[in-house]
């Protein structure tokens, strides 16, 4: 078994409506991403709850705008964390899944970040 196999192999699987038609994008986002994130989801909930500890947040404190507020001030305003947590999620491409990301590295990178500050809102807060 190759990486890639492996790769693909240790997904979990999500299920979406195949029915409509997507564009590329979108089907990367959930053929792709969507798994990843799922995948990696403790690890991303325990950077954030370190990152939090380093920078002194008492997060369980703020009130639930506030906590919002520092999730997405913490993507935009520190971007090696940002890069940190992306990279986490490339890490996880087959060589395929990276080339389609490098073509659109900027689009993708936003969709990233925004599905991981989602994930950081519904389950932090």
């Amino acid at each position: 078994m190759n990486r890639s196999e492996k790769l693909l192999a240790c997904r979990p699987s999500i299920n979406i409506d195949d029915a409509k038609k997507s564009r590329p994008e979108e089907d990367f986002q959930n053929r792709v991403l969507r798994p990843i994130l799922k995948f990696q989801n403790d690890l991303f909930l325990q950077m954030f709850v370190r990152t939090c500890e380093r920078y002194k947040i008492n997060f369980e404190a703020l009130t639930k705008q506030e906590q919002e507020i520092h999730i997405e001030g913490l993507f935009h305003k520190q971007p090696k964390l940002k890069a940190l947590f992306i990279g986490v999620v490339i890490s996880l491409f087959t060589i395929d899944e990276y080339e389609v990301y490098a073509a659109q590295q900027n689009h993708f990178n936003k969709r990233i970040t925004q599905m991981l500050m989602e994930r950081l809102k519904d389950q932090m807060m």
